[in-house]
């Protein structure tokens, strides 16, 4: 075969830069990669990947050799006289049997040429770094197989370096595997902030700090060339104050890079693919689909999957979103290069035809925040405000909420303020957002422009608004304690509203059985939701769910114990695949845990919990918070206070990034609760001193009431202010709770005021409260709620007169006060002090045997097993056999016994 004209200058290491920024992290990891027999190199154009490595060669004292390749040295015979030719401007002799096989006139046996040159490089005389520099313009698959045939068999002397745009079809995988391989990509070159702020200064001579330099970091996104080319700017003139407002794709320097360098390089079909997928933030395959040939395609024209395959090949500035890479987004300055260039190609028209595309496919896959702006971009705000209202009832869900008001955000105010269903949704994000003071103003508006609509809405749109509105104010009387005007304003959203308002219908269906127990109507609240239920359609999630956990909440406040864990029984069933309808079971094992917890059943209550909070029901469990609740109180009471205090933090610091207010309330005032029971006081404090109550709503359903730990804390700080701070929060709490007949915090209300008023050395006074509140207590069987309340509340409990057959109840509070002590004193670990023969008894529990075979395995009598099973019982914390052997194996105390 005819001999390779070898050009040298493909054969000299590139010059570096005078202002090259040198960044150790990178040469340490080249420099221990040089033991493996590859180092790959990957990003797209731009990010000092060549530079980099010539610099790594300049610092080291090995011997390299490098070879910048060409689409014409992709055939296997011209890449092999390449490599040869690099190797030897180091070994002058070396591969003598490879070039005589390439020159014997035949073409060459990929096997042979592979085993030859193998060969030859293992015969070097000395270690050798080769660099393969651009490897991307390598397109032939025998070159591609050669290297994978060396590299599966590697030299221990040759170290290779591909530097390349995108990976190469390489047996990377293997060489993972085998830790043959060594890794730098691109977010590897990404310039920090600091970084950049050298280059700048060395190339354009200039200091860049602060806001500016924030500012071109986040437009560069840490992009070498990118932040070469703002400092070419700055040598050109541009002042740091227009550089920070103005770097942009539309930059002259940046616009002819882009078109010299990448637009230039691409097909024309390649060129129009880019310019109309520039409208898209992100972009897969389908959606580039949607927008490359909505009416069939054209001969030679890129399709989706080839689109996108060019966009991780690494040719243009693509970044992928994920792992699985099917998400692509361009560079932030790339993008608004190409969307420069497709408003000067493309007429205004063809362009809001893309928008609209991408709005449409967006909305079918319910990316709702993405097709928003798509649609105002192609139909404007109308249009976009009707995508929107088409998914209002997914939105009005209880885990979309969040959803809904971005989507708000998304759409100009004047949109909203004047279109009577955008308002609606509105009224009830402000609503769900905890802004009640807001709603009324945002309802009256929208009556205001049903009345001018009103020949002009459909009639069942007309229903729908004016029903939904109907149904928030009810709600909003309720809240406000108004249950006559609730239940009013209720029935007649129910007589308006159509039957395909779920979300609304539901909320005046449990507004109307609020409204009636708040009067006092509790059997009647009762046989409502069990009527609505009977006759209820529609989905699980959306019509039913929510009536069984009114029914579960009515439960809870009465103080019935046993009639939530009776419905919670009836309509929730626990299983290990109990999670299949989403939220609603979630917020079953919230209800059967409260029962657990409130009646000291500890290792249930945990046991209940722990699989609603496993990780994979985190995306679609609803109550998340209110479960963790819960969970961080059996914690807490089991003596595991760090871990109590972790789930609390962590579930205000997703709160906080999430931006749900009205959780983040009760989440941080359980924070407080929960570092009062600990004994951090000053953390409890400064929580109440910045505590901002807002209009005070007595609506207490869930685990806590912020209002209360605000008496605690008032309580706990025992100054002659604080404590008629207390008294007066908690005067106004009982006026008002026993008003709603809410018995469930009345009772922790009346418990409190025992405590305030023994600490005031009124005795009498405190006895008749906590009296009261053990009453109200005892047909529940509440244990955890005095206990939570504190040692402070000990002694009046021990000074209380017995009477009304509640003597043997108090003497459970109090055995369960005793336990809590000496957990929380350290002074025992639960179940650490069972002796020898209640271990074994535990273990014969544990296998299911009787008292009567125990007694008979271990020749003692019935009594005394009953006993020591009594004894385990209390010492595990446990009220049953089945939670003993579940506590026993959580501490691994059966493992040990």
């Amino acid at each position: 075969m005819p001999s390779v004209q070898i050009i040298r200058n493909k054969l000299h290491r590139p010059r570096i830069p005078g202002d090259f920024v040198a960044r150790s992290e990178l040469l340490t990891r080249l420099e221990e990669g040089s033991m493996l027999p590859l180092t790959l190199v990957a990003a797209p154009a731009g990010y000092g990947k060549t530079s980099l490595i010539a610099h790594w060669l300049a610092g080291r004292d090995g011997l390299s050799a490098w070879l910048s390749l060409d689409a014409e040295d992709s055939d296997l015979a011209v890449f092999v006289n390449y490599f040869v030719a690099a190797v030897r401007t180091v070994f002058a002799n070396a591969c003598v049997d490879t070039l005589d096989y390439l020159n014997a006139g035949q073409p060459p046996s990929l096997v042979a040429l592979a085993g030859r040159l193998s060969n030859d490089l293992e015969d070097l005389s000395a270690p050798l770094v080769l660099v393969l520099d651009d490897f991307h313009r390598i397109l032939s698959s025998q070159t591609h197989a050669l290297l994978d045939r060396l590299l599966a068999h590697p030299s221990d002397g040759l170290h290779l370096v591909v530097i390349t745009r995108h990976d190469p079809p390489l047996a990377l995988g293997a060489l993972r595997a085998r830790e043959a391989l060594g890794e730098v990509r691109m977010r590897d070159l990404q310039f920090s902030a600091r970084e950049t702020a050298i280059l700048i200064q060395r190339c354009a001579g200039r200091t860049l700090a602060g806001a500016p330099l924030e500012t071109l970091q986040h437009r560069s996104e840490g992009w070498p060339v990118g932040v070469r080319l703002a400092a070419l700017a700055l040598r050109q003139g541009v002042t740091i104050e227009e550089l920070g407002r103005g770097f942009s794709g539309a930059t002259p320097q940046v616009e002819q890079y882009f078109a010299e360098e990448v637009l230039s390089q691409q097909s024309d079909t390649a060129r129009d693919c880019l310019l109309r997928t520039s409208i898209l933030d992100r972009f897969c395959v389908p959606l580039c689909d949607a927008l490359l040939a909505p009416a069939g395609r054209a001969e030679g024209q890129l399709d989706g999957q080839g689109f996108i395959q060019l966009v991780a090949s690494g040719a243009i500035l693509g970044i992928a979103l994920e792992d699985k890479l099917e998400w692509y987004r361009y560079h932030r300055l790339f993008q608004e290069f190409l969307q420069r260039q497709l408003a000067k190609q493309y007429a205004a028209a063809e362009i809001a035809e893309l928008h609209w595309r991408a709005a449409s496919w967006l909305e079918s896959q319910l990316l709702l925040e993405e097709a928003i702006p798509q649609a105002l971009a192609g139909h404007g705000a109308v249009a976009a405000a009707r995508l929107l209202g088409r998914h209002q009832g997914g939105l009005l869900d209880r885990a979309q909420r969040h959803r809904l008001e971005r989507c708000l955000h998304l759409l100009p105010p004047d949109t909203i303020e004047n279109d009577p269903e955008m308002l609606l949704l509105k009224a009830w994000s402000i609503h769900h957002q905890g802004r009640q003071l807001e709603t009324p103003a945002v309802l009256d508006r929208i009556e205001v422009l049903l009345e001018s609509a009103a020949g002009v809405l459909e009639l069942s749109v007309l229903d729908s608004v004016c029903g939904s509105v109907l149904a928030l104010r009810s709600l909003q009387s309720y809240l406000e304690g108004q249950a006559d005007r609730a239940m009013a304003y209720a029935e007649r959203a129910l007589q308006r509203l159509p039957a395909d308002c779920t979300q609304a219908r539901v909320t005046a269906q449990v507004v109307v059985a609020g409204a009636r127990q708040m009067s006092g109507d509790l059997v009647g609240a009762r046989q409502w939701i069990d009527q609505v239920l009977a006759r209820a359609a529609g989905p699980v999630d959306t019509s039913q769910a929510p009536l069984v956990a009114t029914l579960c909440f009515l439960g809870w406040m009465a103080a019935d114990l046993s009639a939530l864990q009776w419905t919670a029984n009836r309509h929730y069933r626990l299983t290990e695949t109990d999670f299949g309808s989403g939220g609603s079971l979630g917020l079953g094992r919230y209800f059967h845990a409260l029962v657990q917890y409130q009646r000291n059943e500890l290792a249930l209550a945990e046991a209940t919990l722990l699989p609603a909070l496993a990780p994979q029901q985190a995306p679609r469990l609803g109550y998340r918070t209110e479960i963790s609740f819960v969970l961080a109180a059996v914690y807490q009471a089991l003596g595991q206070a760090d871990r109590a205090r972790e789930i609390v933090d962590a579930v205000c610091e997703h709160l906080l990034r999430n931006g749900d207010s009205p959780a983040l309330f009760r989440a941080q005032a359980w924070q407080a609760e929960l570092a009062l029971r600990q004994g951090r006081i000053d953390e409890a404090r400064e929580w109440a001193r910045n505590f901002d109550p807002g209009p005070v709503q007595f609506v207490y359903h869930f685990f806590n009431a912020p209002h209360l730990t605000l008496a605690r804390v008032w309580i706990a700080e025992g100054t002659v202010e604080s404590r008629e701070q207390a008294a007066r929060l908690l005067q106004l709490l009982e006026a008002e709770l026993t008003a709603r007949h809410n018995v469930r915090f009345l009772i922790e209300v009346l418990a409190l005021q025992a405590i305030l008023q023994f600490a005031l050395g009124e005795q009498g006074a405190a006895c008749d409260r906590l009296g009261r509140a053990v009453d109200l207590a005892q047909p529940g069987g509440f244990i955890r709620l005095f206990v939570d309340l504190g040692q402070e509340l000990l002694q009046p409990l021990k000074r209380l007169e017995p009477g009304k057959g509640n003597e043997r109840y108090v003497a459970q509070v109090l055995s369960a006060f005793n336990d809590d002590w000496l957990v929380s004193a350290g002074r025992q670990q639960v179940g650490a002090d069972l002796t020898r023969r209640e271990l074994k008894i535990l273990k014969l529990l544990a296998v299911r045997l009787s008292n009567v075979e125990i007694s008979e395995e271990l020749c003692i009598s019935r009594a005394t097993v009953k006993r020591h099973t009594q004894n385990i019982y209390r010492k595990l914390r446990a009220s049953s056999r089945r939670e003993a052997v579940f506590r026993a194996r959580t501490l691994n105390i059966l493992a040990d016994g």
